[in-house]
């Protein structure tokens, strides 16, 4: 892994920022106002945080049953594994892991797995640049940079998804794509390989059907309203005295912010990000600091810590997810 570039890309990007976010801060102040902050709160906060996640599992079922039909308490613990390696592994990884772990434990397609994923993040995506278009309408974009942010991210995502929709609206058009671009690969790995695409295209096409496209939307936003939820209760304990509509605009911002390539659990974008949005509310830059760093504590430390156990009672080391790339989750 320390000989990856993308690990040594994803420190850099990571370091300038929790610079930025540490620039203005200074060291005694962030520490009055982590002493003056209510940690009680945090139970309720995490509470809420994995009804979020539920609310994502149950979403994640609707987008399998093309692969294999899954409750969603089945494939809670695949997610939260997943959130595990993301918080442990740059470049977010866990999305690999999550695909690997599952489909060796249920003997279902990892690529079909993977395409899941895939369309679960291009749901998050627009789901967290509208609420952050809509929020943003509602408080305002006091800084550039937000603006930029809101403007990036909807540039991308809205591009994404009509290419998603354009190459997967006919699947016979989609496998002969696939299949074309397969054929410059040695003739011993294209018919697996093709096996393989036909897994992804069929995955990917989830929510082409219009009664999985508003359940797969419905608990996007759900979700991502859920965990907005869950910021302010982290936020009573800190006294910040702002709307809603702030926490919202706050977790689509420190969210977004982390889709580029980052160190371990979006560790320095989310951060910078956070305190951006509620010093732009008036909330003081060491008190902003101190809840941003317990908010993402919030979100790491627990899932961090249920992913690893999981992945213990499975009976699969950490030592084998740091290497799931190198074994291929396209091997079924």
């Amino acid at each position: 892994m320390l000989r990856s570039v993308r690990f040594w890309a994803s420190f850099a990007i990571s370091a300038v920022l929790i610079a930025l976010f540490l620039r203005a801060t200074h060291p005694s102040e962030l520490a009055d106002a982590f002493g003056e902050a209510d940690y009680r709160w945090l139970i309720p906060g995490t509470a809420v945080l994995f009804v979020a996640i539920c609310a994502r599992c149950v979403r994640w079922s609707v987008l399998m049953r093309p692969v294999a039909p899954m409750s969603p308490q089945r494939l809670f613990p695949y997610a939260i594994i997943g959130y595990m390696a993301n918080n442990l592994l740059p470049a977010r990884a866990g999305e690999v892991v999550r695909a690997f772990v599952l489909g060796d434990r249920e003997n279902v397609s990892r690529m079909g797995t993977f395409g899941t994923i895939a369309v679960e993040r291009l749901f998050d995506g627009c789901t967290l640049v509208l609420m952050l278009l809509i929020a943003g309408s509602v408080v305002g974009f006091e800084d550039s940079r937000l603006r930029a942010i809101a403007w990036v991210s909807t540039g991308f995502f809205v591009a994404a998804l009509v290419a998603f929709y354009v190459l997967t609206l006919d699947e016979e058009r989609a496998k002969r794509v696939t299949h074309y671009f397969l054929r410059i690969l040695p003739d011993r790995f294209e018919h697996i390989a093709t096996d393989l695409a036909d897994n992804l295209v069929s995955s990917l096409r989830s929510v082409h059907d219009p009664r999985s496209l508003f359940l797969v939307a419905l608990f996007s936003g759900l979700a991502w309203t859920i965990e907005a939820g869950a910021y302010a209760v982290i936020g009573q304990g800190f006294d910040l005295n702002v709307t809603f509509a702030h926490y919202c605009l706050l977790l689509s911002a420190a969210n977004l912010a982390i889709i580029i390539p980052t160190f371990f659990g979006g560790t320095g974008p989310f951060e910078w990000a956070a305190k951006l949005v509620l010093v732009g509310a008036d909330v003081s830059d060491n008190v902003a600091g101190a809840y941003s760093i317990v908010a993402h504590a919030v979100i790491l430390i627990p899932t961090t810590i249920l992913g690893l156990i999981l992945l213990w009672s499975f009976g699969v080391s950490f030592r084998r997810i740091t290497h799931v790339e190198t074994e291929r989750v396209t091997q079924r």
